[in-house]
């Protein structure tokens, strides 16, 4: 098995982001932000199921993401 199935919202240090395109563009959700919205154990890789992480505007999942620096 692929060891990038098991990173989990809590394996994203603290100064760590997760990137999220939809169809009518992209937002960076913060480490605390994902913890408040789908808690530590939620699998990165399985995240854009999370209805919580749906665009609003567009109301489509997220696409595959990536994870980038944080911004202060």
């Amino acid at each position: 098995m692929d060891a990038s199935f098991t990173y989990r919202v809590g394996d994203l240090a603290p100064d760590e982001a997760l990137r999220l395109p939809c169809a009518c563009g992209t937002r960076t959700l913060t480490r605390r932000e994902l913890l408040a919205l789908v808690g530590r154990d939620e699998r990165l890789h399985l995240i854009g199921l999370r209805r919580e992480l749906w665009c609003r505007a567009c109301g489509e999942p997220p696409l595959q993401g990536w994870v980038v620096a944080a911004r202060g």
